[in-house]
């Protein structure tokens, strides 16, 4: 069912029911996974905490160097975990994430999970990702990442992505992408030596019109010029969320 927001003030949660559909998503991939699952780019917790809620027989460490727009949210997250009932179980750790996963022992996490980091890197940096993914992960472990589609099926995704990854538009451009292909994170999850490789697909369906599109396009960095060549556009059609991509690996 297609959800139209047209108030600034419910973008938020409608964005918030978004990760609360991929965290289904993601336990039901997990599925008996059963011991520390480590989450990289964590942001304010939008995937940890439902995601935390669904899998109680795991325990989580999640990091994030939190630079930028997400400078004093390590305190919010806590906050947020502790009001979850979820702060003896989620550990947070302030730090870049290849140092950290450097740091990490060989064959110890059930898991490594992210949503929404691989758009910050670029393909190089995705290799190393995965790589390390598959050398802290124990025989039996997965990895799992959710990233929204660079490829539009309509008009309104197809503005969503221009305005989030063309210099022209946005104050803070990409590395290389709005998101990897899936074909390529399939190609460097095979590489790395994950098996039993899944694809899924998961539709937003959630549109943002009128003053909702020009608030949410402020919260992503998006230059006013985009707001004002679009305005009648975004003003009656909006912007939609692009599909969700979850993919996931097996570590043999």
């Amino acid at each position: 069912m297609t959800e139209v927001i047209d108030d600034p003030r419910e973008v938020e949660q409608a964005y918030a029911r978004q990760y609360e559909n991929l965290s289904r998503e993601f336990s039901r991939v997990i599925q008996s996974k059963r011991g520390i699952l480590a989450e990289i780019g964590c942001g304010k917790g939008q995937l940890t905490i439902p995601v935390a809620r669904l899998l109680p027989h795991c325990r989580f460490r999640v990091v994030d160097t939190f630079a930028g727009a997400y400078t004093g949210t390590p305190r919010l997250l806590n906050k947020a975990l502790l009001q979850a009932r979820l702060r003896n179980r989620v550990k947070v750790y302030k730090a870049d994430y290849l140092a950290w996963l450097w740091d990490q022992y060989s064959d110890s996490y059930a898991g490594v999970v992210s949503s929404e980091f691989l758009p910050e890197i670029d393909s190089y940096e995705l290799s190393v990702l995965l790589s390390e993914c598959y050398r802290v992960v124990r025989p039996g472990g997965i990895t799992v990442h959710s990233f929204l589609s660079p490829i539009a099926r309509n008009r309104r995704q197809k503005l969503m992505i221009e305005a989030d990854s063309n210099p022209k538009w946005t104050k803070t451009p990409p590395k290389e992408w709005f998101s990897p292909k899936p074909a390529l994170v399939l190609s460097e999850l095979r590489r790395a030596g994950f098996r039993d490789l899944h694809v899924e697909k998961m539709k937003s369906n959630l549109i943002i019109r009128s003053d909702a599109s020009r608030s949410f396009l402020h919260s992503w960095d998006v230059r006013t010029t985009f707001w004002k060549t679009h305005q009648v556009e975004l003003a009656s059609e909006g912007l939609e969320v692009p599909d969700w991509s979850i993919i996931s690996g097996l570590k043999p």
